[in-house]
This record gives structure tokens, sequence and C-alpha cells, in this order.
């Protein structure tokens, strides 16, 4: 007769899955965007949407204001460095008149992208692009634009 008059225990939240699984299903739905999206849209108009994400990124990730490139180069490697998105070195090309921006360890999704793995490059030109835009005496009309990707992505930030 006990049985009747006894709470019952409560019932168990289903299982949470742990972050490495959330990382494997991002993964999976950004593969599947990445391939979907060039089969849609083309790579040209992919490239135009990751860019302008890229730029969004930045907006939501803003840098505070530095007086040297050292100084942002440390500010944008410890955004890059939350995002688990590899991290970046500046360097001025004076006599060229452009600062060269190396990112290593970019995530790669599979193959998509050209080159393959590379899909998410062109967001790095947005990303850049509006964080070196937000620094004290930035030229609006300077621009960051991919010119390789090879063991690193390279950019290149001046005019174009």
């Amino acid at each position: 007769m006990s049985g009747l008059w006894t709470t019952p225990a409560p019932a168990q939240p289903p299982a949470t899955p742990g972050r490495d699984q959330r990382a494997i299903s991002w993964r999976v739905f950004l593969r599947a965007l990445a391939f979907e999206m060039e089969a849609q849209a083309g790579s040209e108009a992919s490239a135009t949407v990751l860019r302008a994400t890229g730029q969004q990124m930045a907006r939501m990730l803003a840098l505070p204001p530095v007086a040297s490139m050292e100084a942002l180069e440390m500010e944008m490697n410890a955004v890059l460095a939350e995002l688990d998105w590899g991290r970046v070195t500046l360097t001025l090309r004076d006599t060229e008149r452009f600062v060269e921006l190396r990112h290593a360890g970019l995530p790669a999704l599979g193959s998509a992208g050209d080159p393959p793995g590379f899909w998410l490059a062109p967001v790095l030109e947005g990303l850049y692009e509006t964080w070196m835009g937000q620094q004290p005496g930035a030229d609006d009309a300077l621009r960051a634009r991919l010119y390789a990707c090879g063991d690193e992505v390279l950019l290149r930030y001046g005019r174009v």
C-alpha cells in the first residue's frame, strides 16, 4: 500500500549534447549549407554573402580602438581564439602600401570552396575589412581582399 502514497521520481530531462557534439552538429550544418549555397547561388554570390557575414560578425564582435598594429593584432587574435577560428599576423608592407594579413587555422568545411577547404575565406575579407575600418583614423576607401589560399589565407588591406 505504501507504493500508492509515494511521490514518483521526477522525470529526468533529456541529455543535453556536450560542447563537442554541438560543435560537430554545427559543422555538419555549415558543410551542408556551403555545398547547397554553391549549388544554388554559385561561387560569386556565395562569396558576396560570406563577405557580408564577416562584416556583420565584426560589428557584433567590435574591437576596441588601439594605438598600434601590434595591439590590433592582439585584439584580433583574442576574438579569433574565442571563436576557435585560428590566428592572424599583420605585416605593414610600406613600399607596396598595404597591410598583409596572414590567417592560419581557418576552419575547413570538407572540400567546400575554391580552393577546396577554403569556403569560409571570404568571411575573413569582411571581418578584417570592418575591424580595420573601425580603428581611429581609418580610411573608408581601403578594402581587404584575398590573394592566396594555401597553408594560410593571405589578404591585403589597402586600395583595391
